[in-house]
């Protein structure tokens, strides 16, 4: 009993120290004194209210430039990402996103080569042969008007069978194939959905009669299941077959060819499933969000939506699919896409611990270099960067054509530096052949309620954005199409 008291007095002698420590690095500045930080694990899970907000206040970034001056020389300064902030992703494994240091090094050495031309081109065949699909197996073809509720399933579905084929050589359709039974794309979506769950919860839960808990445990162990057959079914295939294989150089071939690696080009099994996984719902949920937000946008802003149509026509010649050569100029398109991902970034912010004391040069409210001393932690607000209204003028408004002039690599929406989205041509690829496709084919347009603007509707239906699985987007829309007849 005496033990457990001495140790009770240390922990809590600790905390009181730690506690007045952490109030002289801030110069005993006034605020709130929380019990938890705001991103631990019982300050994520708790609600948010007047006694959780957190204690330990990380420095915040909303300019881009500034995001850019850090993460541009991350290579150099050696910025470490919090593992309690990728939890979520190791469940599966370590991966590209979630990896630090030689670590991180490795993953991007064996992943980078698989993005290419080829690749691109792939992703621009596959899209326009789903697409097709989409209008066959959703009863569009044939009719000259719709009224979709609850479209954003639609380019969730297309997102995912996208990177499935293209990414990991799977082939998806859009139907079901095995009504009854939980699909891939079901337990994907279930798992992304309750990664925080999954996070918190003994393994002893599952076994009570509680369907939703079983639901859960269901669909984590048919994802796994999936996985690790995936990665046998690719490991025989290369085996049998190796050159056809090499030669796709899609990203699971060099991720299962790594399994068998070594050193700087190997991977072990549970990092070969953590990619997998990582790049199946990053690689899906981020465009379904972008694609499902500009569509939302240009039926709201029709002569918007006109430029674009326009654009399409005078650059894809009339009868013709997209080709990789043709969309790469649609400035407008591409600058919709870009706008919508603005407005709604996929991912709400990027995490960085300071090793090192890194000086940064800002401009508001004085021109000065402040100092981020070694131990701090940055929280790079995506939304926040994105609608600071000094970058981006009337921040809520859609305007595409603020993307005219921005080269590729400097779409903040990707991130910035060396850590910068990997896939980014790859969403960008996917988007304008699907969008090129749809809007050649279809106008869009809202269904307002008694009385109301369009500028109403914009606030009531665009303005509700939340969590779609481990992503970020705009909520449930609804639109109509109807068929276009091509201009002369």
């Amino acid at each position: 009993m005496g033990i457990l008291i001495n140790l009770v007095c240390a922990f809590v002698a600790w905390k009181t120290y730690s506690f007045a420590a952490a109030l002289r690095s801030v110069n005993y500045i006034p605020g709130m004194r929380p019990p938890f930080s705001p991103l631990s694990l019982f300050g994520a899970i708790l609600p948010t209210s007047w006694w959780n907000p957190g204690l330990n206040w990380p420095w915040e970034l909303r300019k881009t430039d500034v995001v850019k001056q850090l993460l541009g020389n991350e290579g150099k300064t050696h910025l470490v990402k919090p593992e309690e902030l990728t939890s979520a992703l190791l469940l599966w494994g370590d991966n590209l996103v979630s990896a630090n240091g030689e670590m991180w090094k490795r993953h991007r050495r064996i992943l980078a080569p698989t993005f290419t031309p080829t690749t691109y081109s792939l992703v621009v065949k596959e899209t326009i042969a789903t697409y097709k699909e989409m209008i066959i197996n959703e009863n569009w073809d044939g009719k000259d008007s719709l009224f979709i509720s609850g479209f954003n399933r639609i380019p969730l579905r297309f997102a995912l069978i996208i990177i499935a084929r293209c990414g990991f050589g799977l082939p998806m359709s859009w139907t079901e194939e095995q009504p009854g039974t939980m699909s891939f794309g079901e337990a994907l979506a279930v798992v992304s959905e309750t990664a925080i769950p999954r996070l918190i919860l003994p393994n002893w839960v599952y076994k009570l009669p509680i369907k939703k808990l079983k639901d859960l445990d269901r669909a984590w162990a048919t994802l796994a299941k999936f996985m690790h057959e995936f990665v046998d079914t690719r490991r025989q295939d290369i085996a049998n077959d190796r050159e056809t294989f090499v030669q796709r150089g899609d990203l699971f071939t060099r991720l299962v060819e790594a399994y068998d690696g070594e050193g700087k080009l190997g991977l072990e099994e549970q990092e070969v499933i953590g990619n997998t996984f990582t790049f199946m719902f990053a690689g899906h949920e981020t465009t379904a969000c972008g694609l499902n937000a500009t569509l939302g946008f240009l039926a709201i802003y029709q002569e918007e939506q006109e430029k674009a149509y326009r654009e399409i026509l005078d650059t894809i010649p009339a009868g013709e699919d997209p080709t990789i050569e043709n969309i790469t100029k649609l400035r407008h398109v591409l600058a919709c896409f870009n706008e919508a991902l603005r407005i709604y970034p996929a991912g709400v912010m990027l995490t960085r611990d300071v090793p090192v004391d890194i000086p940064l040069k800002v401009a508001r409210p004085v021109e000065k270099t402040i100092v981020l001393k070694a131990g701090s932690r940055m929280i790079i607000d995506m939304v926040g960067i994105h609608h600071n209204p000094h970058t981006f003028p009337n921040p809520d408004k859609f305007i595409p054509s603020r993307w005219y002039e921005v080269p590729e690599h400097d779409v903040s929406i990707f991130g910035a530096g060396p850590r910068a989205c990997i896939g980014r041509k790859f969403s960008h690829t996917e988007a304008l052949t699907f969008l090129a496709l749809f809007l050649r084919e279809w106008k869009i347009d809202i269904v307002l309620a008694e009385g109301e603007s369009r500028e109403v509707y914009e606030e009531r239906v665009m303005g509700k954005a939340g969590r779609v699985g481990l992503a970020f987007g705009v909520g449930e829309i609804s639109l109509k199409l109807t068929r276009r007849v091509a201009l002369s």
